[in-house]
């Protein structure tokens, strides 16, 4: 009898995913991002982690017999595209950096929405004395090389007239950078928000993006596979729609509590560091999914970062690589063009 059921499920899987095949949707949407949690869940903010939290996408797909596959990954950058090499992702977020050397490295992707204006801080030591960028030289830093915190470090150090050969750069992770510097092995780190808990123990944070232009935050994309887009439009539609909304949301201050609650708790980071995060900042800006002037500007930045620094050989043609057009739809499809103005190259709203 046991058999019997294994087959009878067996068959009723490959029936649903025949029923999703002929009525053009996959069988399966497969998601992959780095896992940002400090705790045993898995946890990406923004928009595409908003839905993972409600399960939007597996209450969208249910009616098509769609399975929505969660894949998140503590090796970041390299280990989703590994994934999207091996044709083992449909969709993912990842930051400028890491979707760039993807996409050099040939890998056959579209940006469907974007995502910006992260910080960054720069947590010290207070034996290191580092009162600010000029006190850097020499002094060993970590920094995340492969992802867009490699950028965001460079533009910064850029800022300063100095470069990465004037440091003694590590590259940790960033749960290992943090151990690092509570242990006081290292003198400084330039990372995200997650750094911010170890004010607790005495490190000091000197300088972060919130001091500097918008330009200088780290930016983020969602992507896809070209394959998938072309083999199913609706699908995508339907998928980037979803995230529109979630960003529409977001981007209303009146949720904000709400929304951090929700990221404290599905990450194990604690609520203050979101607050601190967010504290400041325009989110209108922050949450706008366009794939506007301000974000090809910055990819386009980064991707020729990227060959200084000799992190990719070759150039990203960032309009084949950016596919605008879902994004658009779903925001006339939700009335929502008022409400993110199109960002000019320095973040600010465009006058034509």
């Amino acid at each position: 009898m046991p058999c019997l059921l294994k087959l009878l499920a067996s068959a009723m899987l490959a029936v649903t995913a025949s029923l999703a095949l002929a009525a053009g949707q996959p069988a399966s949407i497969r998601i992959g991002s780095p896992d940002q949690s400090a705790g045993n869940k898995p946890f990406i903010a923004g928009p595409l982690g908003l839905a993972h939290i409600h399960q939007q996408l597996e209450q969208a797909f249910a009616a098509d017999g769609v399975k929505i596959e969660w894949h998140f990954f503590k090796g970041a950058g390299p280990a989703v595209n590994e994934a999207f090499a091996n044709r083992q992702l449909d969709i993912a977020y990842l930051g400028d950096l890491a979707a760039i050397i993807g996409r050099a490295s040939g890998l056959e992707t579209r940006v469907l929405l974007g995502s910006r204006g992260a910080n960054m801080y720069l947590a010290a030591t207070p034996e290191s004395s580092i009162e600010g960028l000029e006190d850097l030289k020499g002094k060993r830093i970590s920094v995340y090389r492969g992802t867009a915190d490699q950028l965001s470090f460079a533009r910064v150090l850029a800022s300063a007239g100095l470069k990465e050969r004037d440091l003694r750069i590590v590259s940790l992770d960033w749960s290992a950078a943090r151990a690092a510097l509570a242990a006081r092995q290292i003198d400084a780190a330039w990372s995200g928000m997650g750094i911010l808990a170890l004010e607790a123990q005495g490190i000091e944070f000197p300088f972060g993006t919130k001091q500097l232009p918008v330009t200088s935050t780290t930016q983020g994309a969602l992507l896809a596979s070209a394959d998938f887009i072309q083999r199913y439009p609706q699908a995508t539609q339907k998928l980037v729609d979803i995230l529109v909304g979630n960003a529409a949301w977001i981007s209303d201050a009146r949720n904000q509590d709400e929304y951090i609650d929700l990221l404290a708790s599905q990450s194990s980071i604690p609520a203050a560091l979101f607050t601190r995060e967010f504290q400041g900042d325009d989110l209108v800006l922050r949450n706008s999914p366009r794939l506007d002037d301000f974000l090809r500007a910055s990819f386009q930045d980064s991707g020729e970062q990227a060959r200084a620094l000799g992190l990719t050989r070759r150039p990203v043609e960032i309009d084949a690589w950016f596919e605008p057009s879902f994004v658009e739809n779903a925001i006339v499809r939700q009335g929502l063009q008022l409400l993110w103005p199109r960002y000019d190259h320095d973040g600010e709203p465009a006058t034509d």
